[in-house]
């Protein structure tokens, strides 16, 4: 004990605690304000200091009102003062205050009434919490909920244990549950779904790729079954966890149904083109046969006119026989097939070339090529493609030189282009297009062989694969047809 009847050691926890408190106040991430019942700043932290620009030396002594508050917004200090001499707090007060260099900043503000020793209320302590950044955040969400409910896609956006956590209204439009029976609830649980793939299979994708597209069935509210096309994405944090997925979902069950009518009007026509086609070969075979034999056998002791009549017989079946022969293989070139092989092109190209020796030799054409590589295709398919380009760069040569083919290839990304190039008669640029129908024909018959199929076949070969086929051509120069094909 002291002289003067004190005890040091209280006196030094006193001063202990006023220090710690001290430290606290300056220590925290929120600014702590005290005022008086004019409003008159009395304590300023250092995350005062930070949030608002002012030196303590600058603020204390001020008033909040000529410091910090923005015009438009005076009256709400004499209102909170007015609150705080009845002893009443105010908490989490959303609003905007002006920082020394001029700028708006938002606060949310608490703030409570400070009595002396006698429960006089003397002034105010203030906690001002700057939400600028949580306004922004809200914002963006605000943006990115309209969106989504602008959107026709029903989105779905689940956390990492696939629990919906937001449902646009196009979700709700689709299958017909409301964003409060939704949220919370497993997708696939709600939603019965059916993936094409086990979902482990898809979600190992979706963490390795960020994102996955594929066809699901879904059962709606009512029981219904929709087909969907759907789109993940995957949305991690700064460590690569995942933190949600984000679903875009467009119903696809009404054009689904009406593909798979429209295969289905395909195969049917498809097979009644082979039949008929099939079945027309052998009458047209005994039409050709006996006509022959009747022209041998009693050709000198026909007429004239009869022998005649008896050759425009023989032409004509002989011309059926060739377009029967196409039809098939047009049909055939769209008939289901093995899967898709890894084919080498040059043996692909030199088959094409070994069928189309007689015509080559037969015309003086000299075939050239690049070297070339491995693809993704029915090696059948890719020797149709070589030998009906080539056999056409034949056909339509120019007859004032000899036929000169130039088989190229190029790789572009995950794709082949293939070019078959040549010195022809040319295409006019209006035809570029019509000469891939079936039947079309840009001349005569007895000018130039054929019935106008061979690159019918070719373009219906192309749309069984990832890729397409067009012609580059100049009247009288050339023209060079590409087709691209997967790595």
């Amino acid at each position: 004990m002291n002289s003067d009847g004190t005890i040091s050691g209280l006196a030094s926890g006193s001063e202990m605690a006023d220090f710690l408190l001290s430290a606290i106040v300056d220590s925290s991430e929120d600014a702590i304000i005290s005022k008086d019942l004019d409003g008159v700043i009395r304590s300023w932290n250092k995350s005062a200091e930070r949030l608002f620009g002012y030196t303590a030396d600058e603020a204390i002594g001020n008033t909040v009102a000529v410091l910090l508050i923005p015009g438009d917004r005076q009256q709400e200090e004499p209102d909170i003062l007015a609150r705080l001499k009845k002893g009443e707090r105010v908490d989490h007060f959303e609003t905007l205050r002006r920082r020394k260099d001029g700028s708006l900043i938002d606060i949310s503000l608490t703030i409570s009434p400070v009595t002396d020793r006698q429960g006089r209320i003397i002034g105010a302590s203030k906690v001002a919490r700057d939400i600028a950044q949580r306004k922004k955040s809200e914002k963006r969400l605000r943006e990115q909920a309209y969106l989504l409910d602008m959107s026709s896609d029903a989105i779905i956006v689940c956390d990492a244990q696939d629990r919906i956590v937001d449902w646009n209204k196009a979700a709700e439009r689709t299958y017909g549950f409301s964003l409060q029976q939704a949220v919370g609830r497993i997708s696939h649980e709600l939603l019965h779904t059916e993936f094409p793939v086990p979902l482990p299979t898809i979600r190992v994708i979706l963490l390795r790729d960020g994102r996955w597209l594929g066809e699901l069935i879904h059962v709606c509210r009512g029981g219904s079954r929709i087909i969907t096309l759907s789109r993940w994405v995957a949305e991690r944090d700064k460590n690569g966890d995942l933190i949600r997925i984000l679903e875009w979902n467009n119903d696809i069950t009404e054009r689904v149904h009406v593909q798979e009518e429209l295969r289905r009007a395909n195969r049917d026509l498809e097979q009644f083109a082979f039949s008929a086609s099939h079945d027309l070969q052998e009458p047209l075979r005994n039409i050709k046969i006996y006509s022959e034999l009747l022209a041998r056998e009693f050709g000198d002791n026909l007429h004239p006119e009869a022998r005649r009549y008896m050759e425009y017989l023989r032409s004509g079946a002989t011309r059926m026989e060739m377009l029967v022969r196409d039809l098939l293989a047009y049909t055939r070139a769209g008939q289901p097939d093995e899967p898709t092989e890894m084919t080498n092109a040059s043996e692909a190209l030199q088959a094409a070339l070994s069928v189309l020796s007689d015509a080559i030799t037969e015309a003086g054409a000299r075939i050239t090529s690049d070297p070339m590589p491995t693809v993704q295709v029915r090696a059948t398919h890719l020797q149709h493609l070589f030998q009906n380009l080539i056999d056409n760069a034949i056909k339509y040569r120019s007859p004032d030189r000899s036929p000169r083919v130039h088989v190229g290839s190029e790789r572009q990304d995950l794709k082949w282009d293939f070019t078959v190039t040549d010195n022809g008669i040319g295409i006019q640029p209006e035809y570029n297009e019509n000469i891939f129908g079936l039947f079309k024909r840009l001349h005569t018959s007895d000018k130039y062989s054929g019935m106008g199929i061979g690159l019918a076949i070719c373009r219906r070969i192309m749309d069984r694969y990832p890729g397409r086929i067009w012609v580059e051509s100049e009247p009288g120069k050339g023209s060079t047809f590409h087709f691209t094909l997967p790595v």
